[in-house]
């Protein structure tokens, strides 16, 4: 494991997107989002993805110059057609209309279609609870893991994110796979050539294995309850979308220049319709801190959606430091030269 500043790897992500012929204004909201990402804590889906982005970009899986385009077809809905471009800059697009609907009317869903791997659920609630709204976001992918009592995949990972406002603090968010990991951790797994814990992942015969070589789906959390949250996903991002679902979804690998076609939806409600928002936020604190002051049976404290992320941010922002894998820093060394970025430039390497 490598260790840098947020900052720079922000600039070099930035830079290599930048230099693969995406929009500045695109590439800085991608290289933001993926580096507040891993000060969150969450790093399967943080600043490891520069490379995979851009590589993604190069082979012509995703359009780096996207026309997105929306169409407003009811008072609080909508619809995106993200070009195949950012699935990051898709999401925050989409999650700005939602938040623009639900200011005149209460609420506002938008479903987007023709996307990519859209990062983090949780970037677009918490953008939506700091707009005091409800967030929520969704997103499905390919068929990586086995439906309850099956032995084939058909349902991805499928993500889920709620966010809302609360006084004294950052948004409460809770942003999860529907399954015990995701693909990226498995990969992170993978790549550390680690034990996985046991149940989260089966072998090529849905066996379940902890040997992450022989890994190669994964598993629902709570068994058919996680298996129908997963299903309910692909409901939201498949069905309003007209994108594919489960096992007719592009695997994110081995990466080439086939377009994945992803859904996404997204919703914000609008708090005043149901109570002054400084009375919303006021209870919640209320609400959280009694959670919090519950006794704990170990040496854990009783938690909220979202704290381990809001502790790693305050502890990795203190210590100036994000961790990247060797694996996944050697290739997006491998990518800026590709591009003719100087990565000593941003990176002591």
């Amino acid at each position: 494991m490598e260790y840098f500043a947020p900052e720079k790897l922000r600039l070099l992500g930035s830079s290599c997107l930048t230099a693969a012929g995406v929009s500045k204004k695109n590439a800085l909201l991608v290289a933001d989002a993926l580096t507040t990402t891993s000060l969150r804590g969450i790093d399967s889906h943080g600043v490891r993805l520069f490379s995979h982005y851009t590589k993604a970009i190069l082979l012509g899986r995703v359009n780096p110059k996207p026309s997105f385009r929306f169409k407003k077809t009811m008072p609080a809905i909508g619809v995106l057609d993200a070009d195949n471009g950012l699935g990051i800059a898709a999401g925050f697009t989409a999650m700005d209309h939602a938040i623009s609907m639900a200011k005149k009317v209460g609420m506002g869903s938008v479903a987007v279609s023709h996307s990519s791997h859209f990062g983090a659920a949780g970037l677009y609630t918490i953008k939506a609870a700091n707009m005091g709204m409800v967030g929520f976001a969704c997103t499905h992918v390919e068929a990586l893991v086995l439906p309850y009592n099956g032995r084939k995949p058909f349902f991805g990972t499928n993500a889920i994110s709620i966010a809302v406002p609360v006084a004294g603090e950052d948004p409460i968010c809770l942003d999860m796979a529907t399954t015990t990991m995701t693909l990226n951790k498995l990969n992170m797994y993978k790549a550390a050539e680690a034990t996985i814990p046991k149940g989260w992942a089966a072998d090529v015969n849905g066996k379940i294995t902890t040997d992450s070589q022989k890994a190669q789906y994964l598993t629902h959390f709570g068994g058919y309850k996680g298996y129908g949250f997963a299903f309910m996903v692909d409901v939201f991002s498949s069905m309003f979308t007209g994108m594919p679902w489960g096992p007719h979804i592009m695997p994110m690998f081995p990466l080439n220049d086939k377009k994945r076609n992803l859904g996404h939806y997204f919703w914000a409600i609008n708090i005043e319709g149901f109570t002054h928002l400084s009375t919303f936020k006021k209870r919640m604190s209320t609400m959280v801190d009694e959670l919090r002051a519950t006794p704990s049976v170990s040496n854990q404290p009783v938690m909220v959606p979202g704290d381990p992320e809001k502790q790693q941010f305050v502890k990795r922002s203190k210590e100036g430091k994000i961790p990247i894998p060797k694996a996944d820093l050697d290739s997006l060394i491998t990518v800026s030269r590709e591009l003719g970025i100087n990565p000593k430039k941003y990176l002591d390497v």
